[in-house]
């Protein structure tokens, strides 16, 4: 499958808006954007669908879409949670994007998630998926304010 890489973060990314052909290539474009300040990045499939991803250098998210932005929007849900409360910020257009806990995964399960879209245009099973929930955030954040 060829799927196009959108950086919402940075509109002069050399990728932005580039086809993807090879997996290897996918993989290269990932790691090297490690480095950035946690962004938020889109890869769209010529299947229609989507996934959305907060990229850091270990804490990321991902989520599963149609690419029309109609719902569902599916969120990646660990079975090995890196943070069990609060949030990550991922920057978009410059403004931070509190992402809840229960969202975020591991850099290896985004990269692992992506790869498995790239050659399926499905969404892989390493993880859960789970239907967005507008309250996850508040609740997440409350869980750590409480320290629970």
């Amino acid at each position: 499958m060829t799927i196009r890489y959108f950086s919402h973060q940075d509109q002069h990314d050399p990728m932005n808006g580039q086809k993807i052909e090879q997996r290897v290539h996918l993989s290269e474009l990932l790691h090297s954007r490690r480095s950035n300040a946690p962004f938020i990045a889109e890869m769209t499939g010529d299947n229609g669908f989507q996934l959305t991803a907060g990229i850091g250098a270990s804490l990321c998210c991902v989520q599963h879409s149609l690419a029309d932005g109609s719902q569902p929007y599916l969120m990646a849900v660990s079975p090995h949670r890196p943070i069990s409360r609060g949030c990550v910020e991922f920057l978009s257009a410059n403004t931070l994007t509190p992402i809840a806990a229960r969202y975020v995964i591991s850099f290896d399960e985004l990269e692992k998630i992506a790869l498995h879209f790239f050659d399926t245009g499905e969404r892989s099973d390493i993880v859960a998926w789970q239907e967005l929930d507008p309250r996850a955030l508040v609740e997440d954040t409350v869980a750590a304010q409480a320290g629970n």
